[in-house]
């Protein structure tokens, strides 16, 4: 059933009709399929969830396409769903992102990071198709993002000292993406661009799940949603320390982005293991399904009680 629907969802575009808000369709999919919903269930969300979208227009193949050349250029969509849909059929999953995501991943700020999450779920799915269109936004939709410099600090610290230089700027832009494109486009923020010794993708994980849990904003949550994402990509990549820190500037600006932002380090929310996984099926919040989804697999992983603490607030019994 999944599988199917998935194939169907693939006719859309990546965004919705709105423009600029990403299509979210076949994530919430999946996602909802590994929470355990049935099969009627995945039926009525699809037809519920497409009515917001567009069909995708495919195009015929370019001859001798350049992947680099084009980065960033969304109306290279379809010319990098074919090419990486052919490298696929060519070289099999594992060679094919080895190949290329070393560098789209330095680019992953994409879509608010959504390019970055889809390509994640089509690795968990083992979805061809689903990895060509993640590869194809994180191409059409690469964001550059200057290099960070490397300092002795605490992740916290650096973060402390971004929001303190940016408390009296509002990020522009109706979308997180636009606010994000926007901060990262100022002067200032090559001052309090740093990079933590010593960062670890576990250490990233820890500090989103709790600033998700002291803030419970909507940026936030995609910071800990890709940081999942991270963890699924992370086998593929070669240099390990170039993507992390590609990925930190991105959560910082993420972060950045955010109006009137604290991080306070105290969290005081109990916890239950207790935890109706209905409330997520019957959920048609894309973004709250997702998020549970991914702090059941980043608690599985880490067996940080913040996770817990994060579900105990979504699935309350």
């Amino acid at each position: 059933m999944l599988n199917e629907l998935l194939e169907r969802a693939q006719c859309y575009d990546v965004e919705t009709r709105v423009g600029g808000i990403t299509n979210h369709l076949p994530m919430t999919l999946i996602a909802l399929d590994r929470l355990g919903a049935p099969a009627e269930r995945l039926d009525e969300y699809f037809l519920s969830y497409s009515e917001k979208l567009k069909p995708f227009q495919n195009a015929a193949c370019e001859k001798d396409f350049s992947w680099l050349k084009h980065l960033g250029n969304k109306d290279k969509f379809n010319a990098y769903l074919n090419f990486y849909s052919d490298q696929i059929s060519l070289l099999g999953i594992k060679l094919a992102l080895s190949k290329y995501i070393n560098r789209l991943i330095q680019g992953c700020a994409a879509s608010a990071f959504h390019a970055l999450i889809r390509l994640s779920y089509g690795i968990i799915q083992e979805n061809n198709k689903e990895i060509a269109f993640g590869l194809a936004h994180m191409s059409a939709y690469f964001m550059r993002l200057p290099v960070p410099i490397r300092v002795n600090s605490k992740p916290e610290s650096v973060i402390n000292n971004a929001l303190r230089a940016f408390s009296k700027y509002v990020a522009l832009g109706d979308s997180v993406t636009k606010r994000i494109t926007d901060i990262s486009t100022k002067p200032e923020y090559s001052s309090v661009n740093y990079y933590p010794a010593d960062l670890s993708l576990r250490a990233c994980s820890k500090l989103f799940s709790k600033l998700y849990l002291q803030s419970h904003d909507f940026t936030v949550l995609h910071t800990v949603t890709s940081c999942h994402a991270m963890r699924v990509l992370l086998p593929y990549i070669d240099d390990k320390d170039i993507a992390l820190k590609s990925y930190w500037s991105a959560a910082l600006v993420a972060i950045l982005s955010i109006k009137d932002l604290k991080f306070n380090f105290v969290i005081e929310d109990e916890h239950s293991e207790n935890l109706n996984l209905q409330t997520a099926i019957n959920s048609n919040d894309d973004h709250t399904i997702k998020l549970v989804f991914s702090c059941i697999e980043e608690y599985k992983h880490y067996n940080d009680v913040n996770y817990l603490k994060i579900l105990s607030g979504k699935l309350k019994a």
